[in-house]
């Protein structure tokens, strides 16, 4: 009994651990739902775009807890990357407290003084969005530190989102004058549209400018412009697939150093293209079992609200997990969801802890079966895109109430899938 529960609180403690093991066995599981992390798709996902992207260096951006996949599982995945990104300075210290060796970079850069000291420690890159910025890092003790180590400041520009950054000449204003007094620095950026396809943009146009001017005052001097949809879009500018790409997008696209998110976990950073398609892996699989089945007449109604009305005699199948464990609750009726080998549609409202499918055409799913609510045989692109949301959220989104079990060899199923 008492190992037992010391394995029930393992599993819902926040997970970062590598190390942490679940069973989907009812005697282990306090509750049937986990995120599976399959770290050997983690490898093959960056092997793949690695080899495409070649020569260029490759962050591995693990912001948002590995995009809810988990930090020591991120460590496992990408130790062939160049460097990691992320937006958390307290996780760029624990990246260096477990053993991480290569470059960090702090995407949104310090927010304040204790950062400042704390990040230079530990070595870690700085991107710089604002003036305020640099008068705490100039004024700073560690200012001196900073030179001497090697620690970059990467000068961030706006690249036509309005978010963060400097505009085109004050940027290169920063950048002249910063690597006059002997900063080691970099430039960043971030296209607005990289995720439209076809699109010869102004910010294209101005991410090229920024470029050759940058190389001007140091023709080393790193630039990293490309995320995961703009590294795409430089795949295949190089295959020339895309005849609207101009001949010199590549350049721009790539720079030095791509920023590698979303596609390193098998999610597409497309609205209308599935991961698949691109050659990637789904790396989480969230996996949950049927509770009970619910036999309904015509005319009874499903969940709050009663927005699914049976229309016939019906089966619901009541499955563990809600909106607090990060299932969208705008999921519309009709969004699939796997069952034992079928896809069923979601029927009435998502609740807290609970979701509904109609599965009045499999008589022989019942309570216990497996469900998986994306991942392997349900691209969660797929689920997104039925809920009018995207990937990203979905798998950031996840809650640290929902255990993550991490493998480290090739993930296989009770089905016979791989």
């Amino acid at each position: 009994m008492a190992s037992r529960q010391k394995c029930m609180a393992s599993r819902q403690t926040r997970c970062l651990k590598a190390d942490v093991q679940c069973s989907n066995t009812r005697e282990t599981v306090p509750r049937p739902l986990c995120a599976t992390i399959d770290v050997s798709r983690m490898r093959a996902n960056f092997a793949l775009l690695r080899e495409q992207l070649q020569p260029f260096r490759c962050w591995a951006v693990v912001k948002a807890n590995a995009y809810g996949h988990g930090l020591d599982a991120g460590l496992l995945g990408f130790e062939e990357a160049d460097g990691l990104a992320l937006i958390e300075p307290a996780f760029a210290r624990y990246l260096r407290e477990k053993g991480w060796r290569k470059p960090i970079l702090l995407m949104e850069g310090i927010f304040d003084e204790a950062d400042l000291t704390s990040c230079v420690e530990a070595r870690v890159d700085l991107v710089v969005h604002d003036v305020w910025q640099l008068k705490l890092i100039e004024s700073h003790r560690c200012s001196a530190m900073l030179r001497e180590t090697g620690v970059r400041l990467w000068i961030k520009f706006n690249g036509g989102m309005n978010r963060l950054g400097f505009l085109a000449d004050e940027g290169l204003r920063q950048v002249e004058r910063l690597h006059r007094e002997g900063f080691g620095l970099g430039v960043i950026a971030h296209f607005a549209n990289a995720d439209a396809l076809s699109s010869d943009s102004q910010s294209e146009q101005n991410m090229l400018k920024i470029l050759k001017a940058v190389r001007l005052i140091d023709h080393q001097m790193p630039c990293s412009f490309a995320n995961s949809a703009a590294s795409h879009r430089l795949v295949q500018a190089r295959q020339h697939r895309w005849q609207t790409l101009r001949p010199d997008l590549p350049e721009a696209l790539g720079a030095d150093w791509l920023r590698l998110g979303i596609a390193l976990y098998g999610a597409s950073a497309f609205d209308n293209i599935e991961a698949g398609a691109l050659g990637l892996s789904p790396v989480m699989r969230l996996e949950s079992r049927v509770l009970s089945i619910q036999s309904l007449k015509p005319g009874d109604r499903v969940g709050y609200g009663g927005r699914f009305v049976a229309q016939k005699n019906s089966r619901i199948a009541i499955i563990a997990g809600g909106y607090a464990d990060g299932y969208p609750r705008q999921a519309p009726d009709g969004t699939p969801i796997w069952i034992a080998g079928h896809l069923c549609p979601l029927a009435g409202r998502v609740s807290m802890d609970m979701i509904t499918a109609d599965v009045s055409d499999h008589p022989q799913i019942q309570a216990g079966d497996l469900v998986e609510l994306w991942g392997e045989r349900l691209s969660v692109d797929r689920v997104a895109a039925a809920a009018g949301t995207i990937g990203y959220q979905l798998l950031s989104g996840l809650t640290e109430r929902v255990p993550r079990r991490i493998l480290k060899a090739a993930m296989r199923d009770e089905t016979g899938g791989s």
